[in-house]
């Protein structure tokens, strides 16, 4: 079974040098959230494990360094979740636009959920 799977900006927040980005994530049936990444070279967040189930939030740390006004097209959040003993790949397209004071904002545009192969690649 494919889970149906939401995920909505919480906040971003300016801490140091990063943006700390805050995402809700829910799904039915609920779901376990194993890892993350946002690997976008324009709005990019380490990989990181998790152990996460859903409805959950999720904030990674996002180094964005594109002047106001940019707008960042094809960034993605990508989750790895175990959905009843399956690996599916979540993947969250966003667009990212920056605000006046540099803030990037980013808001999913697209939610796909792939199963996992046997040979660990989605």
């Amino acid at each position: 079974m494919t889970p149906r799977v939401s995920i909505d900006v919480v906040d971003v927040v300016r801490q140091d040098r990063v943006w700390k980005v805050r995402w809700r994530i829910a799904s039915e049936p609920p779901i376990r959230l194993t890892h993350a990444a946002a690997p976008h070279g324009k709005f990019h967040g380490d990989d990181r494990d998790l152990d996460l189930a859903t409805p959950t939030e999720l904030a990674l740390d996002v180094t964005s360094t594109e002047a106001p006004g940019a707008e960042i097209e094809n960034t993605f959040l990508i989750l790895t979740a175990d959905v009843a003993g399956v690996t599916r790949r979540i993947l969250a397209r966003m667009r990212v636009r920056v605000g006046d004071d540099g803030t990037p904002h980013p808001a999913v545009e697209r939610i796909d959920v792939q199963e996992v192969g046997l040979d660990g690649q989605g």
